[in-house]
């Protein structure tokens, strides 16, 4: 009795153990020893396709009850399906669940029990199979490449043979083969057969094999353009389109952020999300985008090359708050953001004329900081302060961002200006100008620092008296050195002008109208710098400089909040949409989702023409 309630609690917890255990997924494992593919072309380019399949199926598999049998294209109709295993007709077939391009045939009560063999004979016409060979004329072109299996369902290798059958009246020699070689060639039944056989293939992978042979017969054939030619390479090289794709989306965002300087970020998004569909749903377009993207870049990049620099940040400004005067013409020059190694040539130059500092070198340019204004101290106010005393000694003024430049060639000293960085130094004096500009009217200020440059220019053009213009030229050089044709004012035939911290480098003599001369000395103390071997003299000399001066400021490094160097600033965009989000993000919790698996098929084709099939299986 007690041995009988012990059997009938295992029992029990037997049947709950296989009830709650999960369903166990269907056991496919099976062989194909023979894949025969025979493709019959037709003269309207359609072509009947007529499959053999051999399959084994495993001692402790599962029946094969359904098989995928994949399509060369979407184009075909179920209607004219016929399938069959041995003298078992088979009528359930649909499209494909498994597969992306194909049929699902249903073996119903022809299932292939576990460990017995049959074979399944399939015939289908496909339409548009044949094509025009663009490489020779008179030719047609059929590729294709028979049905493959599921890896992981199919064991051992398969002979596989694929004949095609061509129209009567075509010549075996006049037919070619495409990449693969022939293995058959004859005449059977007055017409050419061809045909590609692998004893131990793979049943498990694509053999893709194509032939050309004369459009004798033909009453039709697929004529391709070269763009056709083009789409269908992008269309079965998914790798190579994907290439071009990301290349379209890398040109574009450097266009758009390099024209919007930076910002717009969530413009470009949608912009970009729009481009990725039409390109995803449109092989056209990306071959349209290629070229529009290049010319694009190329057009941004040609304005901002012949526009002014644009490093100036956002500025606090008041419409009709007023002119800000007092300005220094370095500080000028910011505020009309012009380049800013000129900008930095004209601190340097400024600094000479106060004497702070020393020409030791002019090609290339290299200065010493004098004596009185070397400031050790560890505290940059405290270094100011010194600097400030000697200065008001010798009757100069230092302005407060003169310092940083000082402190940069107190520290390399020795060292030529244009290996030296000034970014720090450059960056603090464009943020002191804005922030002096602050309450001010930004654009009338411009323009009257524009008058006062044409001015001074004006005024040099008009003097004909040779000591009247260098002293014309003493107190205004900086203004005029901030015009673009400055140098009509610095040099005219008969006269060469150079700032009076220069005059001890010119050449001998400057002459004058009068034929005169006013006497220099001929070199620099020590006899080392000279502006003589320069032919367009200090002018000429200046513009040496400065083309060597770009490499002392990085540009990334003066990135300035609020500063743009496109030409729209979209920041407000940006703005807009992040509060939206952080409104959506504030007013809803998470989400949960799910994702689900799928298959693809892709087919790699090369040649003329491309008809593939997709991967099959047995299931």
């Amino acid at each position: 009795m007690k041995n009988g309630r012990t059997l009938l609690l295992f029992a029990l917890l037997l049947a709950l153990l296989v009830a709650a255990a999960p369903v166990k997924a269907q056991n496919y494992d099976f062989s194909v020893p023979q894949l025969y593919m025979q493709v019959f072309v037709n003269p309207d380019a359609s072509a009947r396709i007529v499959y053999d399949i051999t399959f084994a199926n495993g001692f402790l598999a599962d029946p094969i009850d359904i098989v995928d049998i994949g399509t060369p294209h979407k184009g075909y109709d179920l209607s004219n399906f016929k399938a069959s295993i041995g003298d078992c007709t088979l009528t359930d077939i649909r499209k494909s669940e498994y597969i992306d391009v194909g049929v699902e045939i249903h073996l119903g009560r022809c299932a292939i029990p576990a460990g017995q063999s049959g074979t399944l004979h399939v015939e289908f016409t496909m339409p548009d199979l044949v094509y025009e060979d663009v490489t020779q004329d008179g030719y047609a072109s059929l590729q294709i490449t028979p049905t493959w299996f599921d890896p992981t369902v199919i064991t051992g290798p398969t002979d596989i043979w694929v004949v095609y059958h061509l129209l009567p009246g075509i010549d075996p020699d006049a037919v070619l083969f495409q990449d693969v070689p022939f293995t058959d060639k004859a005449l059977f039944e007055e017409h050419t057969i061809v045909g590609w056989r692998w004893p131990a293939g793979q049943a498990n992978k694509a053999y893709l094999v194509g032939a050309s042979f004369p459009t004798a017969g033909m009453t039709r054939v697929i004529e391709q353009s070269l763009l056709d030619l083009v789409v269908k390479w992008l269309e079965d090289n998914p790798g190579v389109a994907f290439g071009l794709g990301l290349a379209v989306m890398v040109l574009l965002a450097v266009a758009f952020f390099r024209y919007s300087g930076g910002t717009g970020i969530s413009i470009f998004a949608l912009l970009g999300c729009g481009a990725v569909w039409l390109m995803m749903n449109n092989p056209v377009a990306m071959l349209l985008l290629c070229p529009v993207s290049l010319v694009v870049v190329g057009l941004v990049e040609y304005r901002l090359a012949g526009r002014k620099e644009k490093y100036l940040p956002a500025i606090a400004q008041v419409e009709g708050g007023g002119i800000k005067r007092g300005l220094t013409a370095p500080e000028a020059a910011i505020l009309l953001e012009l380049p800013l190694n000129k900008v930095l040539l004209l601190v340097l130059f400024g600094l000479l004329d106060k004497g702070t500092l020393e020409l030791v070198g002019d090609d290339p340019m290299q200065v010493k900081v004098v004596r009185p204004y070397i400031a050790m101290q560890a505290d940059r106010a405290a270094r100011n302060d010194q600097r400030r005393r000697v200065a008001q000694q010798q009757g100069v003024v230092l302005r407060t961002y003169e310092h940083h430049f000082l402190d940069v060639l107190q520290e390399k000293e020795g060292v030529s200006v244009h290996r030296l960085d000034f970014s720090a130094a450059m960056k603090s004096l464009i943020s002191s100008v804005a922030g002096r500009m602050k309450g001010f009217d930004l654009s009338d200020t411009q323009d009257y620092y524009r008058k006062i440059i044409a001015r001074a220019m004006q005024q040099a053009q008009t003097m004909g008296n040779i000591p009247e213009l260098e002293e014309h030229l003493d107190k205004t050089w900086p203004w005029i050195f901030l015009d673009d044709k400055y140098d009509r004012s610095f040099r005219r035939r008969d006269y060469q002008y150079y700032p009076t911290w220069a005059r001890p480098y010119a050449p001998a003599h400057t002459v004058t109208p009068s034929g005169g001369s006013i006497p220099v000395p001929t070199s620099a103390p020590g006899g080392k710098t000279t502006f003589s071997n320069v032919a367009a003299g200090f002018a000429g000399w200046t513009e040496n400089t400065a083309g060597k001066l770009a490499s002392a400021i990085s540009p990334t490094a003066l990135q300035v909040k609020g500063a743009s160097g496109g030409f729209v600033n979209l920041s407000g965009a940006d703005k807009v949409t992040g509060d939206v989000f952080k409104a959506l993000m504030s007013g809803s919790g998470g989400s949960g989702g799910s994702s689900s698996g799928g298959s693809s098929c892709a087919c790699a084709c090369a040649g003329c023409a491309c008809a593939c099939a997709c991967a099959g299986g047995g299931r």
